[in-house]
């Protein structure tokens, strides 16, 4: 379950210089803007995440297409999961022209390696403040317990090979940094689609999500995760506040870091399970209980079950919201 092997599994990270939010994206090797003539406005397509018992999940990723090539909001993390985007862009005859990362969770950003060897004069947009940052604490302390792991026989099979990949990742962390950080609200004109990136402090120290005006569609990132909110780096209030720009926006569609396509009635039963959750002072059964209950009809085969969602929840309950044990930024 990526609630109990979470920390082991977020080794990404960068440390480079970045430039200005305000210096002009065509500096940074980024694609050439256009009108948009040739491509669908409303193409957008999806790779799920997958979420095996017993091995480390991906994120879902969200392609979209330009006129300059596709743009790939967040890349995963096994191998299979980004041979699926290579698959993709292979079959369009276009190239990969920009990656769009929600956060440093390997999870999500583990795929740029590959996508960056093949297309190397893809731009890469993510919050490299919060990557540094939790590289030198939080995603360091995680390789070192990952190496503990992979030297544990007792470690099964399939999660020894994720964490092996884990690691690898980590080792090559130069190849993850960004060529533009995102650490403020900004719109991209990328081959000629328009797109509003936001930011956020919720499930991560530096969330990045997309609204696509003219398809009316958000990709939220971990800002909204099924079976349960991911809440092992999280701040409570600042996720609150980022379901309540999300739902602010004109979407119709929505793609969530985890789980299923939404519509703004699915997020909004989402974001009041959230604030229940949060707020719940019962025993950790009966918190669970209300949650998963309120969040079944969102559930499918790849985002987790009711027991799942009651076992995440459960964790999260007694291990962060009980004793409050949110990032040290956090004020709630």
């Amino acid at each position: 379950m990526k609630a109990f092997v979470l920390f082991l599994s977020l080794v990404v990270c960068t440390a480079c210089s970045t430039a200005p939010d305000d210096t002009p994206v065509s500096r940074y090797g980024g694609p050439p803007m256009a009108d948009p003539v040739d491509f669908d406005r409303a193409a957008i397509d999806v790779i799920r995440g997958t979420f095996a018992s017993g091995r480390q999940p991906d994120g879902n990723t969200v392609i979209l297409a330009s006129n300059a090539g596709l743009i790939v909001f967040d890349t995963g993390r096994h191998a299979t999961h980004a041979q699926k985007i290579i698959d993709l862009a292979n079959a369009r005859g276009q190239p990969v022209a920009a990656i769009i990362n929600s956060h440093w969770h390997l999870d999500h950003i583990s795929g740029n390696i590959p996508l960056r060897k093949i297309w190397p004069g893809a731009a890469v947009y993510s919050n490299d403040v919060a990557l540094t940052d939790a590289l030198g604490s939080f995603l360091q302390r995680g390789l070192e317990a990952n190496r503990q792991m992979l030297a544990d026989l007792g470690t099964p099979a399939g999660l020894a090979e994720d964490v092996r990949a884990d690691i690898a990742t980590v080792e090559q962390g130069d190849k993850l940094h960004p060529t533009l950080s995102i650490t403020a609200p900004r719109t991209l004109v990328i081959g000629g689609r328009t797109l509003e990136l936001h930011t956020a402090t919720a499930a991560s120290a530096g969330d990045i999500w997309l609204f696509d005006p003219t398809a009316q569609f958000v990709a939220s990132g971990d800002i909204i995760t099924l079976p349960a909110p991911f809440l092992d780096t999280a701040c409570p209030s600042e996720w609150r506040k980022a379901l309540d720009e999300i739902l602010a926006t004109h979407f119709v569609r929505l793609v969530p870091g985890h789980g299923s396509e939404m519509s703004r009635a699915d997020v909004q039963l989402y974001r009041d399970a959230f604030i229940a959750l949060v707020a719940c002072a019962n025993s950790a059964d009966a918190c669970a209980t209300a949650w998963t209950s309120s969040i079944t009809s969102l559930l499918d085969e790849q985002s987790g079950d009711a027991g799942q969602a009651d076992a995440y929840a459960r964790y999260y309950i007694e291990n962060v919201l009980s004793p409050r044990a949110y990032r040290a930024d956090c004020v709630s």
